[in-house]
């Protein structure tokens, strides 16, 4: 049994509560987001924002922070500050540093986030790209943090996304445009994806469409350190390439409902993330696999699905509504699990 935790610590921090996103630092320290379970309305559940330095003695490794009005929260990890930044899809606002740990003024109320017909737009995922953390919204809004209580929407700046075009007023159909995951070689190229096949590169100056040759909802999008970019479809099947060069090379037939929503490559390998689970390409086959068929020691189901990779790139961090697992390179270690405790 691994001993980031005890028993105590697992009834006290975890008992009644599923893990629902992670975020990591350094082999030894954690974040993670964790939702109350409750019978029937869960709209007044808690979210429980975790952190975990299991270097330190067990009465002082974690910290929390709680509140009841976070809607499908996301956490990343910005480098420059060092920080853990939480934002659901209402823009609500959690961060934790050395100096701070608490809610925050939320995006809505710091700046103007209407976006088609006077609506106001939302968040769908946070992401760290080149250190900086930048969060995803519908319309193709793109929000960059550079502070506490600080976003600015690229747009302002003269960097926006184009928006979407709209037939008239009645015509809703622009909504369907919005990034789903972002990701960056530098600052200077990046990669946004959402949408119906609707994938963008910034080059420093301008965004880009990219003709990637499929209609499909996408899922993710990871630069990868073989200097290719791949891209998901919601049922996992993935396209590699760059700029105006795209390719299918792994089918796939996951459940919407499931999708990978983290991809990020790690130790030579496309990792996928899910709520069933870390899917990887097989590359002789031209599919999408569970782990479990490539890496015989790779966490099951209920220890694994949401991934983050540490800012220094060494190490991967997975979660699962029971669990979290962590990949030095070499195997795959257990931090701890609720049948630990059983």
């Amino acid at each position: 049994m691994n001993k980031t935790l005890n028993r105590e610590k697992w009834e006290e921090l975890f008992d009644g509560f599923t893990i629902v996103d992670c975020v990591i630092l350094t082999e030894q320290v954690f974040g993670f987001v964790l939702v109350e379970v409750l019978d029937g309305d869960s709209t007044s559940a808690t979210t429980r924002f975790l952190n975990i330095s299991s270097h330190q003695p067990m009465e002082d490794r974690f910290a929390y922070a709680e509140g009841n009005t976070f809607s499908f929260p996301n956490i990343a990890m910005s480098q420059s500050p060092l920080e853990y930044v939480a934002v659901d899809t209402k823009s609500n606002v959690y961060s934790a540093s050395i100096e701070r740990m608490g809610e925050e003024a939320a995006i809505d109320q710091l700046l103007d986030m209407s976006t088609y017909n006077g609506l106001i737009g939302i968040i769908n995922k946070l992401v760290r790209v080149a250190g900086k953390i930048y969060a995803l919204g519908d319309y193709r809004k793109i929000y960059r943090r550079i502070g506490f209580e600080q976003w600015i929407e690229l747009g302002t700046e003269g960097h926006g996304v184009p928006p979407p075009a709209y037939i008239n007023d009645e015509d809703d159909s622009s909504m369907e445009y919005g990034f789903e995951d972002m990701s960056g070689f530098s600052s200077d190229d990046m990669y946004a994806v959402g949408g119906e096949g609707d994938v963008w590169r910034f080059d420093g100056a301008k965004w880009h469409q990219c003709p990637v040759p499929t209609n499909a909802s996408l899922k993710t999008v990871c630069c990868a350190g073989d200097g290719v970019v791949y891209i998901t479809e919601i049922n996992g099947t993935v396209w590699a390439g760059r700029t105006d060069t795209w390719r299918r090379i792994a089918g796939a037939d996951i459940s919407p409902a499931y999708a990978p929503v983290d991809s990020f490559w790690f130790n030579d390998r496309l990792y996928l993330g899910g709520q069933e689970g870390i899917w990887t390409v097989d590359a002789i086959n031209g599919r999408v696999v569970r782990l479990q068929e490539i890496e015989t020691d790779a966490p099951n189901v209920t220890n694994s699905g949401r991934l983050d990779i540490s800012v220094d790139g060494n190490f991967l961090l997975t979660a699962g509504p029971y669990g979290a697992c962590i990949h030095d390179g070499t195997a795959w270690r257990r931090l701890f699990s609720a049948f630990d405790y059983l």
